[in-house]
């Protein structure tokens, strides 16, 4: 990796250095002299390395002239760098949980046994979680630093000393790096857990400092997420900018990309957004996206969901699948500069990583394919609830930073008319510029009533939605208009939309066919 990295490999007499890294996506070039930053007694401020090895602070130079200044570096988890040296598609496993749902440690353990065997990169975050309820005392007492990256090296499920049909133990080796302060608890070096064949085995060279062995049930309590780099040999790769547009409307900016697969294929997607620790006074600079990125069967319309993203403010989201022969819609999504003064289209890039040859090719869409996808979407993935007899409502909220909420009207002759108040949410901003909307859906449509996103990834977000609904064989809202419920908001009795559905927002919130 360090060999792909330092494109400058021998000492240069002019001091220049070439250092090639992925920033946002996009393969770059960086060009360094060989200047670094020392103190007054001549060492180096910054980052060093054993035995005086000048790869390292070269490199930190680069991401430092890459993102603005020395300063721009400060904080950040493992995954970002690995993505930075690698430019691999890169994944969390989060173990800190909000309460609604228990970690399945059962399902995060066999991925890093996959992930160990793949031979990807490792590493972990320590104490620097929202929900993280440990003093950094606590962390200190065991010989942890609160946050703090370290890197794994090693996962190892071994047996215990009594044996027997499923018993043993989960192991997994850090290290700091640092180089010093290690874990103080069981399994560590001193711990008398270990017998002379175990600690022969998985420390055939003695303890290291710095280097140590924790149980899986103490990473999860102490570590936050655990990040993997996917490196792979021999696979194929294209990466391809696009923007998202400023609001719903169906511009230039707005494209799908078509993939063509020939043969079973294995995929990994990578969308990432630009500028989101760059130092540069641009318009998105300090608004981060939501980044959402979803594969669908196509034959000129969207067809099922084959796989998807999380829906996150993060610097980029992936997913993965092997996908069969066939023709296949990769659609981009963000959705929370619509209406939060962003007027200019924020870019993207999407890197799409195959163990075969595919064939991609970007396209201009059907006129409703951002609607269509989320019905698709909620359809697959979303909760159901039925509200009445030919009434339907999805509501999307797992994985998805919001809430999108679609209801589909199967009556033949009637209308069905919702009102979808979303008054006490926090932190989130919609699609409709609003928390409070009515619409009356025609016989035999759905309609994606609302989306809503979360505002600021740093803060939290509460989600409150209550839907109210009726059938009528009139289309006008009638006394949901100005006067009624929805009084204060653009529309009238005579309104199929509140508020009206205009440009901005028409290609995603009109009713769709069935």
């Amino acid at each position: 990796m360090v060999r792909q990295v330092m494109i400058t490999r021998d000492v240069c007499p002019e001091g220049a250095y070439q250092v090639r890294l992925c920033h946002d996506g996009r393969w770059q070039t960086i060009l360094i002299d060989d200047l670094l930053p020392c103190d007054r007694y001549r060492r180096l401020v910054y980052s060093q390395a054993a035995h005086r090895q000048l790869w390292v602070p070269f490199i930190e130079k680069a991401v430092a002239k890459m993102y603005g200044c020395y300063e721009s570096l400060v904080a950040g988890r493992a995954v970002e760098g690995l993505s930075i040296l690698t430019g691999a598609p890169c994944d969390t496993l989060e173990l800190e949980m909000d309460g609604r749902e228990p970690l399945d440690e059962d399902l995060v353990w066999a991925q890093l046994l996959s992930s160990r065997m793949a031979g990807f990169l490792m590493g972990a975050s320590c104490g620097g979680g929202a929900n993280n309820t440990i003093t950094d005392r606590a962390y200190q007492a065991v010989g942890l630093r609160p946050r703090h990256a370290y890197s794994i090296m090693d996962v190892q499920a071994v047996p215990s000393v009594a044996g027997g049909k499923g018993s043993g133990h989960r192991l997994v080796r850090l290290r700091n790096p640092w180089g010093r302060f290690s874990w103080r608890g069981d399994w560590s070096d001193e711990s008398s857990l270990w017998t002379p064949a175990l600690r022969s085995q998985l420390q055939p060279n003695g303890a290291t400092d710095g280097v140590f062995w924790m149980c899986f049930g103490d990473v999860c309590k102490y570590f936050d997420s655990i990040d993997i780099c996917k490196v792979r040999q021999n696979w194929h790769e294209c990466r391809i900018e696009g923007k998202f547009p400023a609001t719903g409307a169906l511009t230039d900016d707005l494209t799908v990309i078509l993939v063509t697969v020939t043969e079973p294929t294995e995929v990994e997607l990578c969308l990432y957004q630009s500028g989101h620790r760059s130092s540069a006074h641009d318009s998105h600079s300090h608004h981060k996206l939501d980044l959402f990125v979803a594969v669908f069967g196509f034959n000129g319309l969207v067809g099922r969901l084959v796989c998807e993203s999380k829906r996150q403010v993060k610097s980029f989201v992936s997913c993965h699948e092997i996908l069969e022969p066939g023709v296949y819609a990769v659609v981009t999504i963000s959705f929370n500069h619509w209406h939060n003064g962003v007027s200019d289209c924020p870019p993207y890039l999407l890197a799409i990583h195959s163990s075969k040859i595919m064939l991609t090719e970007r396209v201009s869409p059907p006129r409703y394919i951002i609607a269509d996808c989320l019905i698709g979407l909620a359809l697959a993935r979303g909760r159901k609830h039925e509200c009445s007899e030919g009434i339907t409502a999805y509501y999307l909220t797992k994985h998805w930073s919001g809430l999108v909420v679609m209801v589909e009207n199967r009556h033949p002759t009637t209308y069905a008319q919702v009102i979808c108040n979303c008054m006490d949410s926090v932190n989130v901003v919609s699609t409709r510029s609003t928390l409070k909307t009515a619409d009356s859906i025609p016989p035999l449509h759905r309609q994606i009533v609302i989306v809503l996103t979360h505002l600021e990834g740093t803060g939290g977000m509460i989600i409150h939605y209550q839907l109210t609904h009726r059938a009528t064989h009139q289309r006008s809202l009638n006394d949901w208009g100005n006067n009624g419920v929805m009084s204060g908001l653009e529309g009238s009795r005579d309104s199929e939309h509140i508020p009206v559905l205009d440009n901005s927002v028409r290609e995603l919130h009109s009713p769709r066919p069935l």
